[in-house]
């Protein structure tokens, strides 16, 4: 065990280090002095190994204390009589339910675990069971001073704070457990947050603990914190079927050649949809030049940029009718969403960027255009990088136009109050703000791929600065979402931002993107 251990650790660290290194490998200044290998310079390997350690801290904490202050702060913003010991449990609760049924980092898919079973041949059993260990007790660690100072700030006893961690920890053995009886039975491995039941359960209690704060409606706080608990004994009993279960080896096989099939599958999928579009002899264009060269790429590749958009407009409009239908049936149900939407706009913000086909669409470039193209000079010219530059941003702004405004007049939709022209202009102001932020991450997105072009030969994202900012983008929205900010201030700021960032973002491509828009090795 503890053999496997330390080698389960060496390797971890062996393959975060080689990543850091790849990153410190990539900044202009750093990269001419760096060594070839760690092992040939004792300073960069304790630089790396400092770095690896700071990482790991902060991964400890960090997103523990964006998860507990921002979820809890935010549903306490959106209650004004609801007292806080009840809030506290009840989403407790609710999150701890959810976080079983998504998030369980048991038998996951980490290439660190696919080296260790299948190459160096490493006891699967206790890698699985140690690997399982290090996740829970990093719950604990990185949970526990959080809990208990929100805790302790939301009037819950100490000792019920000093629980929770453990409670939440001991909790993933029951699905960990479910995981291992069902793939008995079927020979399937079952990952947290695959099945639809699992999403549906999350997204009806997530819907839950999000309407009730804003209803002031709460449930009792003892039964909460006693289903909290008992999590405690049941997980216990889950853990004994954890630890004498004997097919570890065969189960990770498995899991392993199940997700190495699911991508190949994807893959193919995807290679039979492009070859079938680009063989087809019925498309045609009509065009000359470059927007002969746009057309053919947009018709042949219309089933991977425009399906995703328009199934998501679909989606965005049937909510829409259901929530405007529900409303006929709650007393001044109209009033209450109103109410209930005129600080949430920021949260659909986050929304947008997720539906943006942007990323896609830059893949999509790349593999079936770009990658054989940037082999010639003329491609690479200042003029024609320009110009096809204008051409993909319009291209891409219809797409993501369409999914962007039908989710702007479902949220108008919602707060529009009949003979009420004040919510008309909220409505028309929501509209408008959907619509631009659509085309703001069209925008960033084609922007990023000209000044930065992340992918290499095998379509495989290698730029670090293109990582940094968009794991940087993700994070600022995603704070961005637990703003309580009217829609007057909200709409008025973003479509000022949105004008700026486009024009500055487009003045950055003209400038830089003919010396940076190029393959990458």
């Amino acid at each position: 065990m503890l053999k496997t251990l330390k080698n389960m650790f060496g390797l971890r660290k062996a393959y975060k280090s080689n990543s850091i290194l790849y990153v410190l490998r990539q900044l202009p200044l750093i990269k001419k002095i760096l060594p070839p290998a760690l092992s040939v310079s004792k300073p960069l390997n304790i630089i790396v190994t400092t770095l690896y350690v700071i990482g790991e801290i902060l991964n400890l904490f960090m997103w523990k204390a964006l998860y507990y202050f921002g979820v809890f702060g935010y549903l306490r913003s959106m209650s004004d009589t609801l007292p806080s010991d009840v809030l506290f449990c009840q989403t407790l609760l609710i999150c701890t339910i959810i976080g079983l049924l998504m998030n369980v980092d048991f038998l996951s898919y980490k290439k660190d675990k696919f080296y260790a079973i299948n190459i160096f041949k490493l006891n699967a059993k206790q890698y699985t069971l140690i690997d399982l260990m290090f996740s829970l007790s990093k719950i604990i660690v990185g949970s526990l001073p959080i809990v208990i100072y929100l805790g302790l700030s939301w009037g819950i006893p100490l000792w019920f704070c000093i629980a929770i961690p453990f409670c939440v920890a001991f909790g993933k053995f029951i699905y960990a457990a479910y995981v291992l009886v069902t793939y008995d039975k079927t020979g399937v491995v079952n990952y947290a947050g695959k099945s639809l039941i699992s999403w549906l359960v999350a997204l009806l209690l997530g819907l839950a603990g999000f309407v009730m704060p804003l209803l002031e409606k709460g449930l009792p706080k003892e039964p909460c914190m006693a289903g909290v608990l008992l999590l405690l004994p049941v997980g216990l009993v889950c853990a004994i079927k954890v630890f004498t279960y004997k097919n570890y080896l065969k189960i990770n096989k498995s899991m392993l050649s199940q997700v190495d099939l699911a991508m190949k599958e994807a893959k193919k999928r995807g290679n039979k949809t492009i070859e079938a579009s680009i063989d087809d002899a019925s498309v045609t264009s009509s065009k000359s030049g470059f927007e002969y060269f746009n057309e053919l790429f947009m018709k042949r590749h219309k089933k991977i940029l425009w399906k995703p958009a328009l199934n998501m407009t679909i989606v965005i409009a049937a909510f829409a009718v259901i929530v405007n239908v529900g409303i006929l049936f709650v007393p001044d149900g109209r009033q209450l969403i109103a109410k209930i939407f005129d600080g949430m706009i920021p949260y659909f913000s986050f929304i947008a960027y997720t539906i943006s086909r942007g990323e896609p669409f830059t893949k999509a470039l790349f593999m079936n255009c770009d990658d054989s193209m940037l082999t010639f000079s003329f491609y690479k010219k200042r003029n024609n990088v320009l110009k096809l530059f204008c051409i993909r941003l319009r291209e891409i702004v219809k797409v993501n136009i369409v999914p962007g405004l039908a989710l702007g007049i479902a949220l108008g939709s919602f707060v529009f109050i009949p003979g009420d022209m004040e919510s008309v202009k909220k409505g028309l102001l929501i509209i408008l703000t959907m619509t631009a932020e659509s085309i703001l991450f069209s925008v960033h997105f084609l922007m990023l791929y000209y000044l930065l072009q992340p992918y290499n030969v095998n379509t495989e994202v290698k730029g670090v600065y293109y990582t940094i900012i968009k794991l940087g983008t993700y994070i600022l929205i995603y704070l961005l979402m637990f703003q309580r900010i009217p829609i007057a201030t909200f709409g008025v700021a973003c479509l000022v931002f949105c004008v700026v960032y486009s024009a500055i973002a487009c003045l950055l491509v003209a400038m830089l993107a003919p010396r940076t828009f190029k393959l990458k090795n």
